[in-house]
C-alpha cells in the first residue's frame, strides 16, 4: 500500500468519527472503494478520522514521535484489514479499537510492560472517583495524561476513556482485575495532584 500520504496534520479535538445520518450509504461506498485500493478514497477516509486517532496516540504515547509511529503502523493495519470487516457501520468502533492496540503493542515493545510490579491494592475508588476530567479543559487533560507512568496511563484510558471494564483491561493486559485497579488508582491521584499544583501556581501568580 502506498502510504506516502500518511502524514501527520494539526489534529481538532471536535472532529466527528460517525457519518451524519443520510451519509451511511456514501460512507460505506468510501470503505469499499478503499478496500479495492482506490488511493483517493483512501485519502478521504485519512482525512476524515487522521485527527481524533492522531489524539488518541497522543493519549497513550509518551511523546509526539512515539505517537507518530503509533499513528503510522495503525493506519497501515487499518488498510491491510479493511477487507475483514464485515460491518461497514462499526467502522468508527472498529478503527479506534485498532489504534487503541497498536499502541499498547507499540508501549508493551518499548516499555516491557510487566505485571508483577508492587502497587497497593485496593477494593474501592469512593474517595478518588472526583470530576477530575470536568475540572480540566481536554488539552490540559491530554498534557497530563502524557506525563503518567505508562502502566497507569495504559489502564486510566482504556478504563475512563474508552469505557473498558477492570476484567476486560485485565484480560488486554495479562494482568489482575486488582492490578489494574491500582494502576487506575495511582493515576487519578497523580492527575489530581498535579492538577493541584496547577491551581496553587496559578494562585501563587494571581496573588
Amino acid at each position: 500500500m502506498d502510504t506516502n500520504f500518511i502524514v501527520i496534520q494539526p489534529f481538532k479535538l471536535n472532529r466527528v468519527l460517525k457519518p451524519m445520518q443520510g451519509e451511511v450509504h456514501i460512507f460505506e461506498a468510501l470503505i469499499d472503494r478503499c478496500i479495492q485500493r482506490d488511493e483517493k478514497a483512501r485519502k478521504e477516509l485519512y482525512d476524515l478520522f487522521s485527527a481524533q486517532m492522531f489524539n488518541v496516540c497522543l493519549r497513550y504515547a509518551k511523546n509526539r514521535s512515539q505517537a507518530e509511529d503509533i499513528f503510522q503502523d495503525a493506519f497501515i493495519k487499518v488498510f491491510e484489514n479493511l477487507p475483514k470487516l464485515s460491518n461497514k457501520n462499526q467502522f468508527p468502533g472498529w478503527i479506534k479499537r485498532v489504534f487503541v492496540n497498536t499502541a499498547i503493542d507499540n508501549i508493551r515493545m518499548n516499555n516491557k510492560y510487566e505485571s508483577n510490579e508492587h502497587l497497593h491494592v485496593i477494593d474501592h475508588f469512593s474517595d478518588v472517583e472526583p470530576s477530575i476530567l470536568d475540572e480540566m479543559a481536554h488539552e490540559d487533560l491530554l498534557m497530563l495524561v502524557q506525563q503518567l507512568p505508562p502502566r497507569a496511563k495504559i489502564v486510566f484510558n482504556l478504563y475512563v476513556i474508552e469505557g473498558y471494564s477492570h476484567k476486560e483491561i485485565a484480560d488486554e493486559l495479562g494482568i489482575s482485575v486488582g492490578t489494574s485497579k491500582s494502576h487506575l488508582f495511582d493515576a487519578k491521584n497523580l492527575l489530581k495532584n498535579k492538577l493541584l499544583l496547577q491551581e496553587s501556581k496559578l494562585f501563587s501568580i494571581v496573588s
